[in-house]
């Protein structure tokens, strides 16, 4: 997944969407914010502990670079949930200028020049576009996020409103990796085998990102970009919750699609 230096920050993004000239997307990375210590500079999330004034400020960093409107800035509240919701006209803003009232790990809308996003630091964030019927979401996925498979949920709504699955273009993004994510027999075996690989003493490596993936292809979506970095390797770039001991930012997965002008 190929990186671009938007002065003052770093986004990367997918070969799947960057032909497109009505979308706007990336996945941030630490640089080119205000945020001090742990959170140093780009941190996105208003509820990892950061100052809500300096997350305010890095959104309007982000929304300046690639000439999004801030106050249309749409968001998930993570709390690994498997809710999908709709940013239609009556909620433009919520999750960044007014808060979710319980947690939405999914956002979708089919409204032009508003800009959503999902949060992560480590979990998988995931970037979505059904052409056919103007439609984009963005999606926070943890590992029980994905045993409750958000994604294939988030795929399957964008289906009811009318987009064809071979349609849908999915990018993922940042997000720890099978050689950094460690966990217990008990969560390796919630999800394919090809998925996750024994470490010995009762450990697992996991593959979030794959389990996202093979979930997706399995309704029928096959243009799915999976190349993005491990954020633990590359915790000098990227936030990440295990690299950091627990104390960290977040980067943001955002995407707008802009009317035509």
């Amino acid at each position: 997944m190929p990186i671009r230096e938007i002065n003052p920050l770093e986004l990367w993004q997918s070969e799947l969407l960057l032909g497109r000239n009505e979308i706007i997307h990336g996945f941030t990375g630490r640089k080119g914010g205000v945020s001090e210590g742990p959170y140093a500079s780009l941190s996105m999330s208003p509820r990892r502990g950061d100052e809500p004034e300096k997350v305010h400020k890095n959104e309007e960093i982000l929304c300046a670079a690639l000439g999004l409107t801030h106050k249309n800035l749409s968001s998930t509240r993570q709390e690994h949930t498997d809710m999908v919701a709709l940013i239609d006209e009556t909620n433009v803003g919520i999750g960044v200028s007014t808060p979710w009232d319980h947690g939405v790990d999914a956002v979708i809308t089919l409204l032009p020049d508003v800009p959503i996003m999902a949060y992560a630091a480590d979990c998988v964030p995931l970037l979505f576009y059904a052409p056919d019927i103007e439609a984009i979401a963005a999606v926070h996925s943890g590992w029980r996020g994905t045993e409750m498979k958000i994604a294939k949920k988030t795929a399957i709504e964008l289906t009811k409103m009318g987009a064809a699955a071979e349609n849908i273009i999915v990018a993922i993004g940042p997000a720890i990796g099978l050689c950094c994510y460690e966990v217990s027999e008990d969560v390796a075996l919630r999800f394919p085998e090809s998925c996750h690989r024994a470490k010995g003493g009762g450990k697992y490596m996991l593959d979030l990102t794959k389990a996202n993936e093979l979930m997706l292809r399995e309704i029928g979506i096959t243009k799915i970009d999976n190349t993005a970095p491990c954020t633990q390797c590359h915790n000098e770039i990227f936030f990440s919750h295990r690299g950091q001991g627990g104390v960290s930012g977040t980067l943001a997965a955002i995407i707008e699609r802009r009317r035509p002008r």
